[in-house]
């Protein structure tokens, strides 16, 4: 079998686009310390310590993903299926953080959101 150099070429640039590509994806995916700073700002204050509300620690990644005693708050891959994402937009009652306003932004919700949509990863 005789191998031309485009035949060369368009291998090497295939791959080199394979690459690039998942090393956008990944960056892309935000990791469990992007969304820790919007907990960290406004939820760890009542969502920490030894008796937080329902159970629900959201100041580590094994407590965010616990859940609170009676439900998971992350589905992950899923966040308009996750409390989490529902009780920071006011779908959910009570609508949190529970002294706003003012609540997340737009931006917070949507990291939040695009955390989840990842597979909410450590």
């Amino acid at each position: 079998m005789k191998v031309s150099l485009t035949d060369v070429f368009a291998l090497f640039f295939a791959m080199l686009i394979l690459f690039i590509s998942e090393g956008y994806a990944q960056q892309g995916a935000p990791a469990f310390s992007d969304v820790d700073k919007i907990f960290q700002t406004r939820c760890d204050k009542c969502h920490s310590g030894s008796r937080p509300p329902d159970g629900l620690r959201l100041d580590s990644y094994n407590g965010v993903m616990t859940g609170a005693k009676e439900m998971k708050v992350v589905v992950k891959g899923e966040p308009a299926q996750s409390e989490l994402v529902k009780r920071v937009k006011g779908i959910s009652k009570p609508r949190m953080p529970k002294d706003g306003p003012p609540w997340l932004s737009e931006s917070d919700i949507a990291l939040i959101e695009k955390w989840i949509a990842s597979g909410a990863p450590e």
